[in-house]
């Protein structure tokens, strides 16, 4: 067992409750909670090298190829993006392009699994939470300039 999904910024309280609806949520808030959610926040804020090497991610309903992506997500470095071709090249997925797009568009774990760091080929490509959020990920680590 270990965390199942995290939730993104939203433009209003009640669409982050919509997010989480269904979700299994701690009724205590213990030490290892709020490290998680600080270390998340560290992220959003664009903090470089946090360690989320600690945290047990709960992969179980996912197939092994989704796995693959996350896996393959997870090594783009801080401040650079990968096309989707790539990262399904990476996961061992060649011509896989539109499922690392399917599973990056229903990535329960952002912002742990970096999918805002996948990109089209031809440009940003969508995000879950809005391509505004995308966008000011990547320019809080510096990969998308104005």
């Amino acid at each position: 067992m270990g965390l199942y999904a995290t939730c993104l910024p939203r433009d209003s309280e009640d669409d982050a409750i919509g997010a989480v609806d269904g979700f299994d949520l701690p009724e205590t808030r213990n030490d290892e909670y709020i490290r998680i959610l600080n270390l998340i926040f560290d992220i959003y804020e664009g903090t470089k090298d946090v360690n989320i090497r600690g945290i047990k991610l709960d992969l179980a309903d996912l197939s092994p190829k989704q796995v693959a992506v996350y896996k393959a997500t997870m090594t783009i470095p801080y401040g650079k993006t990968m096309p989707y071709g790539i990262v399904a090249e990476m996961a061992g997925l060649p011509r896989a392009a539109r499922f690392v797009g399917t599973v990056m568009a229903n990535n329960r774990l952002a912002p742990l699994i970096p999918c805002h760091r996948v990109v089209a080929s031809t440009g940003i490509g969508g995000y879950g939470s809005g391509i505004d959020t995308k966008i000011d990920f990547l320019r809080r680590e510096g990969a998308f300039a104005d």
